[in-house]
């Protein structure tokens, strides 16, 4: 908002530099973007924050001026000169939503001229950066500069029967705004009408048929104050922002709107030679109480650190414009209706540390006992994770929660069936229209975005949340934490002296990292099986279970989504469920022993069919085997010759040892037969050799 020192110094007798204004005006709270020279004044323009609406006018701008340097406020002076004809007898207001509009008031100028409006108010709008447009249109904005009450000016000889009606939007009703815009409207928005049709968005904008023209004639004045929610919720669903709008959604001082009007109405009548209609329609169902609000001096030494007396504290206060009495060490004010931001004890104590001066309060150092500090074991989980990851070799990256179903769709994931959706009332932009449910997406579009820039080894992952509908406040049920994985190309960026295929991602290579992470993490019942998923590959895709839950999903991304992606080689991904390895995950590392004998090695090569899994033969090594059995390993898998087709031969390794003794070859061998015995008896399967 922009504010001329001129028409500061026309409410408070300043004396101070610019510079000197500027600084006190940021110790009160409000930014300061830039001091101007302009047409031989200055300009501030000032940020103001969005709880402290009665910022928002030249007048409340000096009125905080004159509380921090304690000046007095010259009283703005409003005379309107009335006819005999009472405004009563040529219109009304009638009120049908007083939750959303608690005041409505109306004055009607009749005879006016509509034409140019003098130079010093011209200057006065455009150094505040508003076009000047018309005398009548120009004082309502002149009067929303000034005093930060919201107009609007309708040509009363437009409205129907003359009547003025606040009243909710019926469903599928159309204004046609100022703007020449066709708004369609429904009926959680307030409008305000005559006695067929809306005339208006309340707080909002006007209406293009009851607007101000060169052939106006009679106005009607509306000063009103609407329910911020209100206009909000209206202005974000249509689109429009406006002045009247920014500081409706923010606060227009309620007991403000009469002297609003009469000011326009004294503008009128000196500038557009209109004649005011006796008396205001003031149609106030719903009052609007000042706050009562109580201060105790002991809390205010405690927590600023000053000794400050309760007369003291009363001066301050009273300086906020506050009916101030005493009652013991209590101090209750009544807070004007302009500071809504005034609700508890402590908003009283930030106005006293205000006034008194934050560069005054003594540097002290903290007293007492203090809790230490830290993260919570949660974060220090994810935390630790993503050190094991990057330490084998993986990178991180930090993807948009925000989604569009057609980018979901575009690898593979239904863009129609997903209930689990939620959609943002308000996107930003129509690329951004849902929350992801998965992290896939997401990581994988970083891989066709880096090979489209010639980055084809890419091995990374990201830790993050996804979100779903759910149980409100149920953290790991609406927003859980998954962990996805992505590798392509070398894991080795330089490799000039290892073969090509030396670190080449590839399923294994994928499903190593998801075992190496869950021993880590101390995870022992861990299984994987053969599944599906629509990113992956049919027949090249597991499902990770934990304690029998699934746990998440890794495989081979489908070729045609690798063709429609214009990526050239083989794909891998991984998606596991961070909250399921989180509650399974045993971090505590107990001591183990070196082992008192020696181990011994015998391989065995099993047959089985192509879509038979392996998993079911190394379970029975361990469960045939005993504890004999320290660790059993794939090394080799065969096709051909003299495996029968459709078949293949997977060699695996048996590291056997004894806690109490030293294996003998006869023991070692004789447990190996009765292993093979197992796998012909139980699982229908030979072996060779």
């Amino acid at each position: 908002m922009r504010v001329s020192l001129s028409w500061l110094k026309e409410f408070l007798p300043v004396e101070l530099s610019a510079d000197e204004i500027a600084h006190t005006l940021e110790m009160a709270g409000l930014g300061i973007e830039a001091v101007e020279e302009w047409d031989g004044d200055v300009i501030f323009d000032l940020e103001i924050t969005p709880n402290r609406g009665d910022w928002l006018s030249v007048y409340g701008v000096a009125r905080e001026l004159s509380a921090m340097l304690n000046l007095p406020l010259k009283p703005l002076s409003i005379t309107v000169s009335e006819t005999e004809t009472p405004i009563t007898d040529l219109t009304k207001v009638r009120m049908d939503a007083p939750d959303l509009c608690p005041r409505y008031s109306a004055r009607l100028v009749l005879d006016v001229t509509v034409g140019e409006s003098p130079d010093w108010l011209k200057r006065r709008l455009k150094a505040c950066g508003i076009r000047p447009i018309n005398n009548i249109v120009d004082i309502t904005n002149y009067v929303l500069l000034e005093l930060g009450q919201p107009l609007h000016a309708f040509d009363f000889d437009t409205l129907r029967e003359s009547h003025i009606i606040v009243r909710r939007a019926r469903d599928g009703e159309v204004l046609y705004t100022l703007d020449e815009v066709r708004r369609e409207l429904d009926s959680s928005m307030l409008v305000i009408a005559d006695a067929e049709r809306p005339v208006a968005l309340a707080g909002i904008v006007g209406g293009l048929e009851t607007a101000i023209s060169p052939l106006t004639k009679n106005v009607l004045i509306e000063s009103a104050h609407f329910t911020p929610s209100g206009i909000r919720r209206t202005a974000r669903k249509l689109g429009i922002r406006t002045e009247s709008s920014y500081r409706f959604e923010r606060w227009v001082d309620p007991s403000g709107t009469v002297r609003a009007a009469d000011r326009a109405a004294q503008l009128m009548a000196e500038l557009a030679g209109g004649k005011v209609c006796q008396g205001v329609i003031d149609v106030y169902p719903l009052r609007i109480a000042p706050a009562q609000v109580s201060v105790r001096t002991e809390r205010v030494r405690r927590l600023l650190g000053i000794d400050l007396s309760i007369e003291e504290v009363m001066a301050l206060l009273r300086r906020l414009q506050m009916e101030v009495t005493v009652d013991g060490d209590t101090v209750h004010c009544l807070v004007p209706t302009f500071r809504n931001d005034i609700r508890f004890e402590a908003d009283l104590i930030e106005e006293i540390a205000r006034l008194y001066g934050y560069d005054r309060i003594p540097m002290t150092l903290p007293k007492g006992v203090f809790l230490r500090a830290g993260e919570s074991e949660r974060r220090k989980l994810e935390n630790a994770v993503r050190q094991f990851l990057a330490r084998l070799g993986l990178r991180e990256v930090v993807t948009l929660s925000l989604t569009h179903p057609n980018a979901e769709a575009r690898w593979g994931i239904n863009a129609g069936a997903n209930e689990r959706w939620l959609k943002l009332r308000n996107p930003l932009t129509q690329d951004h229209t849902i929350v992801r449910t998965t992290l896939l997406p997401s990581l994988l579009s970083v891989i066709a975005h880096n090979f489209r820039n010639g980055v084809r080894d890419l091995w990374i992952f990201e830790l993050g949340k996804v979100y779903r509908r759910g149980t409100i406040g149920d953290m790991s049920n609406t927003e859980p934490r998954r962990l996805g994985i992505v590798l392509t190309g070398s894991c080795y960026p330089v490799r000039w002296n290892l073969p090509p295929e030396t670190g080449q991602a590839d399923f294994f290579a994928l499903k190593g990292i998801v075992e190496q992470l869950l021993a880590w993490l101390g995870i022992t019942q861990v299984a994987f099986g053969h599944g599906e998923h629509p990113t992956f590959h049919p027949f090249r895709t597991a499902v990770v279970t934990v304690g029998g839950e699934a746990a998440g999903v890794l495989g081979e991304v489908h070729p045609r989504w690798l063709k429609e992606h214009d990526l050239p080689q083989p794909v891998y991904a991984a998606e596991l469920d961070f909250e399921k390895l989180a509650a399974h995950a045993k971090l505590l590392r107990t001591f183990q022993p070196l082992p008192s004998y020696p181990a011994t090695q015998r391989d065995i090569a099993v047959v089985v069919p192509e879509d038979f899994e392996v998993a079911k033969v190394l379970e029975l090594v361990k469960r045939v085997g005993g504890e004999w059995v320290e660790q059993v390993t794939v090394f080799d898998e065969y096709r051909g010759a003299p495996v029968p087709h459709g078949f293949r031969s997977v060699g695996v390794t048996l590291t056997l040892r004894a806690k109490e003794k030293t294996l003998s070859s006869e023991e070692a061998d004789k447990l190996v037969q009765r292993i093979k015995d197992a796998i012909r008896t139980e699982l229908g399967l030979t072996t060779r050799g």
